[in-house]
């Protein structure tokens, strides 16, 4: 009887250790969670706090940072957590040298500015305070030669002076041509300058293609003007192991290299862009019978072996691309051509 009740007070003294340490290991999970909480909320406060240097630059960090803030929150393991950590830390040191590389730009551009005007301001003061003093120089010479009494000698003397601002004259409008060709040549490069800016603010840096935003735009200036086109949308399937598996140098030349391709498949025409991280889109002038063949030698060109240089040594990187197509026939409403698009990107992407 004894030891049936020696044995009940450990049973019972085992449950409730038991249950102590179910309780710690509770206590302990609610306290990680917090703590990734905090994490996640970190991140997501670099995000809105990132310093808005370059607006597309400051668009893709803040992109990248929410990747991060769901990665944090989505935790499961210690080994998750350090690449969460690895890949924070190369974030914010990528963005900040992408930052340190435009005030750099910017800053040689203004000394630029500032070399090229001071020589102008030099040129124009220079010229001008010589050609006046030669000015002055032959007015003199003129007035003297007025008081002469010798006619020939009146002559030379009013012919020279004639002569000397004719020269003047010559040397002031070669500089001035020579002034207006500065300007001209600084005209032209801020003209470049705004050129390239405006094409950067349109351009995914990633792959080359044309961002999300631009091609949205496309797309409402094809419904608008009610014009029937094709949508080729293309799904890199492996882009989330590619991701986790290459550094961002090896991903982002991978996704020019298959931009280069698609461009050459899809032709000159189609406006192609990156629509998301995963997945690209051409725009196509074709009937759709044509487009949906297109997408046979989509799948077999996108998909395969891509040979990507890193520090010298050459990275081979697998994709597997399905490609889908939807169309937009003249009259149809751009609301259900957009619906067709957005069942198509999710049907694409469970293939």
């Amino acid at each position: 009887m004894r030891s049936l009740k020696g044995t009940a007070v450990i049973s019972i003294r085992k449950s409730v250790s038991d249950l102590d340490r179910l309780d710690e290991m509770r206590k302990r999970d609610e306290i990680t969670n917090r703590i990734l909480d905090c994490y996640a909320l970190a991140i997501q406060s670099a995000a809105h706090y990132a310093v808005d240097v370059d607006p597309l630059l400051a668009a893709e960090h803040r992109a990248r940072l929410q990747t991060l803030e769901d990665k944090a929150r989505a935790v499961a393991s210690e080994a998750q957590l350090r690449d969460v950590q690895s890949s924070l830390r190369g974030e914010l040191r990528d963005y900040r040298e992408r930052n340190a590389e435009v005030l750099k730009k910017i800053h040689q551009e203004l000394e630029n500015a500032a070399a090229a005007m001071m020589i102008f301001a030099d040129t124009v003061a220079a010229n001008g305070t010589n050609h006046e003093h030669e000015v002055n120089a032959q007015l003199r010479r003129l007035e003297s030669t007025s008081h002469g009494t010798h006619i020939e000698e009146m002559r030379a003397g009013i012919g020279a002076a004639i002569e000397n601002i004719q020269s003047s004259i010559q040397q002031m409008q070669r500089g001035n041509q020579l002034i207006v060709s500065q300007l001209q040549d600084e005209i032209r490069i801020l003209h470049q300058q705004i050129d390239a800016e405006r094409k950067a603010l349109c351009t995914d840096r990633a792959s080359g293609a044309w961002n999300r935003q631009k091609m949205e735009q496309h797309i409402d200036n094809l419904l608008g003007q009610n014009q029937p086109f094709c949508l080729l949308l293309v799904w890199v399937r492996n882009y989330k192991r590619l991701e986790s598996q290459f550094s961002r140098n090896v991903l982002e030349n991978t996704l020019k290299a298959l931009f280069t391709r698609l461009a050459a498949i899809a032709g000159h025409e189609a406006v192609i862009g990156r629509w998301r991280e995963d997945q690209f889109v051409a725009v196509l002038d074709l009937i759709p019978g044509h487009a949906i063949s297109l997408t046979a030698e989509v799948n077999r060109k996108l998909s395969g072996g891509y040979s990507v240089q890193e520090n010298g040594l050459a990275q081979k990187v697998a994709v597997q691309a399905v490609a889908g197509v939807v169309d937009r026939l003249r009259g149809v409403d751009g609301g259900k051509f957009r619906e067709k698009l957005d069942q198509l990107s999710i049907a694409i992407s469970g293939a």
